[in-house]
């Protein structure tokens, strides 16, 4: 449901695709249309991208990227992947399936990925919902093929949207301990974290 495509004015220059389910696209479609009528308090909401297509598809099916090209994307072109609130979905081989097909257009053109990962101990929050999880994604997209990773955590300055300031937050008290520590010394508490990854690639 996002809307970056009516919010974002830095997409003037780009064109959108968004894929997912059939029938949560025609859902947002029909909320988008209704928010534009005249009638409606959000009539001023315009599309800021210079293009928007709507792809259906089922990322966990082999199909995707070529129902993707199908719909006009072309993938000599630069592009930016956004996998929000996904990855952690899918099974580990669907993720890495879907991470290996995104990584493969490194070797076409400049390409650049966002996607937010689990660690294992935030799946165990539901192990009938999370599956896919990685305890290191820095290390894990170097393997497929990215050559530029970045990797925060939520409250790290650049990523603690203006509310993170109370250092007993408890994404604050997970930062200062390291990465490889599982269990949180001072309760016995899981420690769940949720990284926000850049990755990018190129051709060589």
């Amino acid at each position: 449901m996002d809307a970056r495509a009516y919010r974002l004015s830095c997409l003037k220059e780009s064109d959108v695709f968004e894929v997912d389910f059939p029938e949560v696209l025609q859902i947002k479609t029909s909320l988008l249309q209704a928010a534009m009528e005249p009638t409606n308090e959000y009539q001023h909401l315009r599309m800021t991208a210079k293009s928007l297509t709507r792809v259906a598809a089922d990322i966990r099916e082999h199909d995707w990227v070529e129902k993707l090209q199908k719909s006009g994307f072309l993938r000599e072109k630069n592009t930016v992947w956004v996998l929000e609130g996904i990855l952690y979905y899918l099974s580990h081989s669907q993720a890495m399936q879907v991470l290996k097909m995104i990584a493969d257009n490194c070797c076409v053109t400049h390409t650049v990925l966002l996607a937010d990962f689990m660690n294992k101990s935030s799946t165990m929050l539901s192990t009938s919902t999370f599956h896919f999880y990685s305890d290191w994604p820095d290390h894990l997209l170097p393997t497929l093929g990215f050559s530029d990773v970045k990797l925060s955590q939520i409250g790290d300055p650049d990523a603690n949207f203006g509310l993170m300031h109370d250092p007993l937050n408890m994404f604050n008290k997970l930062r200062s301990l390291p990465r490889s520590v599982q269990t949180h010394p001072d309760d016995g508490t899981p420690c769940r974290r949720l990284y926000l990854v850049q990755a990018s690639g190129s051709p060589r």
